[in-house]
């Protein structure tokens, strides 16, 4: 499986509603998901300060950003 990565911050609302669609989908799917702080990660702060919450595939070159739904999540992870 791939590993995914979620690019959050803290105080972001639209990330937490985000993370609470996603932690389950990816759990049923079995994905091993990461949750990357940008604030202790000045690579990710820089590449994606502006467009949190950020969702990335390891094995693609595609992300998805801003107010993803579920079903969006499963047509990224399947």
């Amino acid at each position: 499986m791939p590993e995914l990565y979620f690019y959050t911050t803290q105080g972001c609302r639209l990330c937490e509603d985000r993370l609470a669609i996603l932690k389950p989908i990816t759990k049923r799917l079995r994905y091993n998901l990461q949750v990357i702080d940008i604030m202790y990660d000045k690579k990710a702060e820089m590449a994606y300060a502006s467009t949190i919450p950020v969702l990335v595939r390891s094995d693609r070159d595609t992300s998805l950003y801003g107010a993803f739904n579920a079903d969006e999540i499963y047509r990224f992870l399947t």
